[in-house]
């Protein structure tokens, strides 16, 4: 059991809920923010995309404070996508086109990889944008968190390790056994090297 929220903002009620709540409290994927940042050097950092910068900067140092560090402005970059196309959806609380949206957010996402080369790390702070961390990871190859690594973080502690847990260390055997010939998943090359070695 753990409660999340549903708008990185909720990061503001994060001390409320974990006063009274006996299971863990992660209202924003803001909670991640201590293990991205040092998970990288100092003088790397970390981009922070939220669905609109003006609304999230004036709050900067009451959500990030709540997750347990001090906050260092120039390690955080926090930009918005208020002007990516389409994505005024989520302000005017409408379904948002995420087949057209997502190149926008790319574009936004290199332009400012061009800006702040030292990037290392992406932060989706709105539960709007999950949908796009995927774009993103194939695009730039960088780790990209966001509400859904949250919850998995949370969600994987409390799993039996199908593994090395409790249930059994490996997958059901389907009785089938494949047909296998030695060295056919090498190449021509890789095989020549087998037979000279």
């Amino acid at each position: 059991n753990a409660i999340t929220g549903d708008c990185g903002f909720m990061m503001a009620f994060q001390p409320i809920a974990r006063a009274i709540a006996k299971v863990p409290i992660f209202m924003s994927s803001m909670v991640q923010s201590p293990m991205i940042s040092v998970a990288f050097d100092k003088y790397d950092q970390i981009l922070i995309l939220t669905a609109n910068s003006n609304t999230l900067g004036p709050q900067k140092e009451i959500l990030l404070s709540h997750c347990g560090f001090d906050v260092d402005d120039d390690r955080f970059v926090i930009h918005g996508c208020q002007d990516v196309p389409g994505f005024d959806a989520v302000a005017k609380g409408e379904k948002v086109d995420v087949e057209y949206v997502t190149p926008g957010i790319v574009k936004l996402v290199a332009s400012l990889m061009e800006k702040v080369p030292t990037i290392r790390a992406i932060l989706l702070e709105c539960t709007e944008l999950p949908p796009y961390s995927d774009a993103l990871r194939k695009e730039f190859d960088l780790p990209v968190f966001d509400a859904i690594t949250c919850a998995d973080f949370f969600i994987s502690s409390r799993r039996d390790n199908p593994r090395f847990g409790l249930n059994q260390w490996q997958n059901d055997w389907d009785g089938t056994v494949e047909e296998y010939n030695f060295g056919q998943n090498l190449t021509a090359q890789e095989r020549g090297r087998l037979l000279q070695g």
